[in-house]
C-alpha cells in the first residue's frame, strides 16, 4: 500500500499532552484509553454513526490494541471523515474517505528525542509500503506534530517539548460502500505494522539508537 511522509510541520499549533478539551467543542476532552478502555467504543463520536460497516470494528480494533497492555505505543487523538467527492488526482475513483490517528511512545520522554521520532515514523513507513504493494485504493501519510508534554514541563527549557507520529489514512473506492470497504483494509494494515514497529521497540531498536545494549 502507498504510504509517504509530509514534511509539512505547523509548529503554529502546539498540542499538549493530555491535553483538556477542544478548542471548538469544550464537550470533547482528553480520555486516557489505557485507563478506561471500555470508553473506546462510546466516546468516539466520530464513528458512532458509521458502526454497521466493518472499518469501524477495524478501528476500535486498533485504537484498543494501541493502548492495550501489550503495546508501547498509546494513542492521543482520532478523527473519522466521511466519504465525498474524490479530488485526489493520482487516485482514479469517485469517492473517498479519510480518518486520523495520532500515537507516541508510551515511554514519555522518548516523545522528546528527535532520533526516536524519526525512526517511528521511518519504521511504519517501511511496514506499510511493504505490505499488500498491490493494494492501491489506499493510502497512509505520516507526519510530525509538536507537542508540549505536560508531565516533563510546559516551558521550552523544561524538556517536555516534542512531538507525536500523526497517521491519516485514505481510502477510495467507486462508491461510499467501496470506499468504506477499503478503509477497512488500509486500517488493518496500519494496524499490522504497528503490530510489528511495537516488536522492534520489544527488541531494543530503538534503544539501541543511542548506544543501549
Amino acid at each position: 500500500m502507498d504510504a509517504f511522509i509530509s514534511k509539512q510541520i505547523d509548529n503554529s499549533a502546539l498540542r499538549s499532552h493530555p491535553w483538556t478539551s477542544m478548542v471548538s467543542d469544550d464537550s470533547s476532552v482528553y480520555i486516557d484509553f489505557k485507563q478506561q478502555p471500555k470508553l473506546i467504543r462510546s466516546a468516539i463520536e466520530d464513528l458512532i454513526p458509521f458502526k454497521k460497516w466493518g472499518f469501524v470494528e477495524q478501528f476500535y480494533a486498533l485504537i484498543e490494541w494501541v493502548n492495550g497492555p501489550r503495546s508501547l505505543l498509546e494513542s492521543n487523538d482520532c478523527v473519522f471523515n466521511p466519504a465525498e467527492n474524490n479530488s485526489d488526482q493520482q487516485y482514479p475513483y469517485a469517492k473517498k474517505c479519510s480518518a486520523r490517528l495520532m500515537v507516541l511512545f508510551r515511554d514519555i520522554p522518548e516523545n522528546c528525542q528527535a532520533k526516536s521520532i524519526d525512526w517511528l515514523i521511518q519504521n511504519i513507513l517501511q511496514h506499510v509500503t511493504t505490505t499488500k504493494p498491490g493494494f492501491k485504493a489506499g493510502a497512509i501519510c505520516l507526519s510530525q506534530s509538536p507537542t508540549c508534554y505536560l508531565v516533563l514541563g510546559n516551558q521550552p527549557d523544561t524538556g517536555g517539548i516534542g512531538h507525536q507520529v500523526t497517521l491519516t489514512f485514505f481510502a477510495y473506492g467507486k462508491n461510499d460502500r467501496r470506499c468504506y470497504e477499503n478503509m477497512q483494509e488500509v486500517l488493518s494494515i496500519a494496524q499490522s505494522s504497528l503490530l510489528r514497529v511495537n516488536k522492534g521497540i520489544q527488541n531494543g531498536e530503538v534503544d539501541a539508537l543511542y548506544g543501549a545494549s
